[in-house]
Formats: structure tokens, sequence, C-alpha cells
């Protein structure tokens, strides 16, 4: 698996040996946000599929740790949000949780009515070979060796990333993961030029950043510290063409085939 891992990540992002450096050109990918969820109910088994349906790059999904130590996708602590029944994931088994629906949103097709919450397992076994699957983990620390036994099992094909708001947790899972890339997500700028060295020293591949707190500066303060910059969340197409002319080389969306069409067809 790694040897076939590699070979993707450099088809992919243009890897190989970390160099801190200058980061060189690479493709511009469109990463589905929570699956293809303006379509599809987010985070479930369909909005996953659908992402890749629909050609985007990657696809992006939520994962947490249930009480019986199953790694699923879900965004909230709490499931009252999505499903109308009040659980929280950390505290629930799977039996419970694998019986709620999601909820259909505004935007979702009915014909997705009755998706529910799926576990990781079964998400890993959809991923193409020239895809990427980016997991954002949403607990802390814990549920690094139950994700290292999910992934060593079920990772057959495609590419994965790591993507955490918690520092400890993506720096934590880059030692566990040492071929996977790893971005450190975060909102504010503050918050990167202050870690900036301790990103680099953790041999993470770059950073996941709310779009809105994105420059021509900071996009080239991170990519000279060797450092690539991804993007989230952005349905707009003058904001995701700024975005990639600036240097940002993923950019998640939760249209990711409509968006993709509309920058080729305005280019």
């Amino acid at each position: 698996m790694k040897i076939f891992a590699t070979i993707l990540l450099t088809m992919f992002l243009a890897s190989g040996p970390i160099v801190r450096g200058p980061v060189a050109e690479k493709p511009f990918l469109y990463v589905a946000h929570r699956g293809a969820s303006y379509l599809a109910p987010e985070n479930t088994l369909a909005s996953i599929i659908l992402a890749w349906e629909l050609g985007a790059d990657g696809a992006e999904c939520d994962v947490m740790l249930t009480a019986d130590q199953q790694v699923v996708l879900f965004h909230d602590k709490n499931t009252k949000k999505l499903t109308g029944q009040s659980h929280v994931i950390s505290e629930t088994t799977w039996d419970v949780l694998s019986s709620l629906e999601i909820k259909l949103r505004e935007t979702n097709l009915p014909g997705y009515k009755g998706e529910t919450i799926p576990l990781l397992a079964d998400v890993l076994a959809t991923v193409p070979a020239d895809r990427m699957l980016v997991i954002e983990i949403k607990t802390g620390p814990e549920i690094l060796p139950f994700l290292k036994e999910v992934v060593e099992q079920h990772w057959k094909s495609g590419i994965i990333s790591f993507i955490a708001f918690d520092f400890e947790t993506i720096k934590e899972a880059k030692v566990l993961f040492p071929e996977v890339p790893g971005y450190y997500l975060s909102s504010f700028q503050g918050d990167i030029n202050k870690r900036l060295d301790a990103i680099v020293e953790s041999n993470l591949e770059g950073v996941d950043l709310r779009h809105t707190i994105i420059d021509e500066a900071l996009v080239e303060k991170c990519n000279g510290a060797g450092l690539d910059v991804w993007c989230w969340t952005v349905n707009d197409p003058a904001t995701a063409r700024k975005m990639k002319e600036m240097g940002v080389t993923a950019i998640t969306t939760d249209r990711p085939g409509w968006l993709k069409e509309q920058l080729l067809t305005t280019n």
C-alpha cells in the first residue's frame, strides 16, 4: 500500500521527500465538501460517491469516534441538527447511530432521502484509484489508534490526506501516518503566523485555510516555507478563480462538478 500511495501522491501532489523551500507548481484540485453536499446529505456514503461521479478530484469528510470506538462520518458533536434526534456521538454506540436518518437540506435531491451515518471503513472502499479522500479529524488524538486500524484494514485504492483544526492532533497524525499528507486547518492569519515554524517542523505538507483570510502575502509566506495552501469552503466562481490565481492548489466546495465547469468555461 505504501508503494501504491507514493505513486499516487506523486501524481496528485507532486510529492516526494519533503524539501523545505518554494513549493513547486501543482495541479488545482476541486475537493467536495463533506462529499457533494449541495445535492446529497453531507457526510453520507451517497454524497461521497456522488462526488466521484461528478468528477471531483477529492472528497472531504469529517470523522468522529463513537462510544464503542467506531470511526464514523459526522461533523457535529451532537446529532440533533442533522437527524432530529439528540445523541452525543462520543457517548453513543454505533448500533444506535447507524439507524439515524440524515435530514435532507433545501438543495438536496429528494432521491437521497433515507441516507444514514456511514463508517469510514465503508467510505474508504469507494475511493477511485485516481482520487483523494480528505479526512478531517474532528476529535482529539484519542481517535488516532482506531483511525490507524481502519485505514490499515480498509484503505485499498486512491490516496488519503488528513486535516485537523487541533494542532496537536494533526501533529500526532503525521507521526502515526508519515506517508499520508497532513494539513493544519485554520480560520485566522494570526494563528498561521504564530504557528508557521511549528507547522514546518512537524513535517506537515501544508495548511488548509478559510478562504476569507487568504491573500497573496500569506500564500507567498507559506510557499516560501515549503508549505502548500488549500482553502475552504468556496461555491462562488469568482472567489474560486481568485484563490487559484493566488496560488491555492486545492479548493473545497459543496458543488465540485458545477464549480469546476464554471471555471473551465470562463477561462
